[in-house]
């Protein structure tokens, strides 16, 4: 039974991972510049010092690569292998070498880069783990982030496109393409981030017309440690 269970927990991984690379063979997929978020990321690292920074779930690097222009050093992760070439191309087409690109899980522990930093950032990325595996997330984050650093990150909240849509798992879960998004209520999201002791400095809602017209709607949250 356990064998079996493996099996189906390697397929589904399998499954993951090819959604991922298939989407992210295409040019721009999610379009180019830096995102709504990365904007307002730009006022906290300019009024902090803010130099090293740690991207999870980086997608094409559209926010890496804006980041990594304001002088910061940058290291933007993603579990695409497809996602990072794309990003390592601009790289080099761009020649910067405060940008450093990783093929790496989310949900793994962060301390292979051997480093701390003042801003861990994630953009709608976090939407995509259950509630335990989002938990361990915060706590890996937390190891890695100096003292009075922040996290800034978005998930997406009910009324998102994507919310009520494909099979629904439970009452704010839904899978399409083996793929599960999670819309969970601020009242949840500040709970386990007050459980590791993170102080929530902004907390809101915002949306974003889509390359394809369709509105994404999502929470913006910002913590200090």
């Amino acid at each position: 039974m356990k064998s079996d269970e493996n099996e189906i927990d390697t397929q589904n991984e399998l499954e993951k991972l090819g959604y991922w690379n298939s989407l992210y063979s295409k040019e721009n997929y999610f379009g180019t510049g830096p995102t709504l978020l990365a904007l307002f990321a730009k006022e906290i690292i300019e009024n902090n010092d803010i130099n090293d920074i740690l991207e999870l779930g980086c997608g094409q690097g559209r926010d890496s690569i804006f980041f990594a222009n304001l002088g910061c050093n940058v290291i933007a992760t993603d579990i695409s292998e497809n996602a990072i070439k794309f990003v390592e191309q601009i790289k080099h087409e761009q020649n910067l070498q405060n940008l450093q690109l990783f093929i790496h899980d989310t949900l793994l522990p962060l301390n292979f880069m051997n480093m701390s930093f003042d801003l861990v950032y994630s953009n709608l990325a976090l939407q995509f783990f259950n509630l335990e595996q989002l938990t361990n997330i915060f706590s890996n984050i937390k190891k890695v982030m100096k003292k009075n650093s922040f996290l800034l990150f978005s998930t997406k909240k009910s009324g998102d496109k994507y919310f009520n849509f494909g099979q629904k798992l439970s009452q704010n879960s839904f899978e399409y393409g083996g793929i599960t998004r999670y819309f969970y209520e601020k009242k949840l999201i500040e709970k386990i981030l007050k459980e590791q002791n993170f102080t929530i400095l902004n907390f809101e809602d915002e949306k974003h017309t889509n390359p394809d017209q369709t509105i994404s709607v999502w929470w913006k949250i910002l913590v200090k440690i």
